[in-house]
């Protein structure tokens, strides 16, 4: 049995990875049961004990560190992923870090450095990189179907003021999403606010992706022989990142590269660079 800590219970995210893994006891997730909780918060964490009274809630991220084999970082503020996930990953137990895997490239190389010293494997960022929809798309456009791709849009929500980080609370959604469908070799990127929107052009060597973080989930792709077009559903994300988590757990080995962790925070900083600036940010 492998004992799982979730911390930053505030988030919705926490009682919704607590379900699916334990009300499948006798599923595909029979070894794993979450077994303690913190929250900046008490009242998050009663609410999960509430429906799950097998889980402890500690008062203190070090004394949760020797009551689990694993951990899951859920608070809402990527600037508390690396304090919280750090004890776990120094003790040698594998961690998920939500989205965003943190809101500092310098912090997000401390945890990966980290890991790789303790031999730990890391996973984590959003869960729409797992999109049914988003990895069609993906396939289609590659399958030569649109021929030579010239262009492409693709749209998901993202909140400027969010009192969790600004964008990086859900704009860490769409750069993950992007680099999925279209590699992590981004040149250079140029960011444009205008009436409150914010848009973003990522420049591969033979590709401009535009990035619109608007409250429309789509994506669309130009070739020279056609295009595609996808409505992106987030449908049984939530259940592919408890898929990753628990094989990880099991092997020890994490499904997620460095660059897959590291690059999409390159990408929301250069945005934030280009805004300040005015200018594109190269990212050579």
């Amino acid at each position: 049995m492998f004992n799982v800590g979730i911390l930053g219970t505030e988030n919705s995210h926490a009682m919704a990875f607590t379900e699916i893994i334990n009300d499948n006891a006798e599923d595909k997730y029979g070894d794993f049961k979450v077994t303690a909780l913190y929250g900046i918060e008490k009242a998050p964490s009663e609410a999960i004990k509430a429906k799950y009274p097998e889980a402890v809630i500690v008062d203190n991220i070090s004394d949760m560190v020797g009551m689990v084999d694993c951990a899951m970082i859920t608070a809402r503020h990527g600037k508390y992923h690396k304090p919280f996930a750090m004890p776990f990953i120094e003790a040698g137990k594998p961690v998920f870090i939500d989205k965003p895997f943190t809101i500092s490239i310098s912090e997000s190389y401390e945890l990966i450095d980290t890991a790789k010293k303790y031999n730990v494997p890391v996973m984590g960022g959003s869960g729409c990189k797992y999109s049914d929809d988003l990895l069609a798309f993906k396939d289609e456009i590659f399958s030569g179907k649109i021929g030579n791709i010239q262009s492409a849009l693709m749209s998901f929500a993202a909140d400027m003021k969010s009192e969790y980080g600004g964008f990086y609370f859900y704009g860490s959604h769409l750069a993950e999403m992007a680099m999925t469908v279209f590699g992590y070799d981004v040149k250079s990127v140029s960011a444009y606010l205008k009436n409150g929107h914010l848009s973003a052009v990522l420049r591969y060597d033979e590709l401009d992706l535009m990035l619109s973080f608007a409250k429309s989930y789509t994506a669309v792709a130009y070739g020279d022989k056609g295009y595609v077009f996808k409505n992106i559903s987030t449908d049984k994300i939530y259940n592919y990142e408890i898929d990753h988590f628990t094989e990880m757990v099991r092997s020890g080995k994490s499904s997620m590269t460095e660059d897959q962790l590291i690059k999409p925070i390159i990408v929301l900083n250069a945005i934030e660079e280009s805004l300040k600036y005015r200018t594109a940010i190269d990212l050579i």
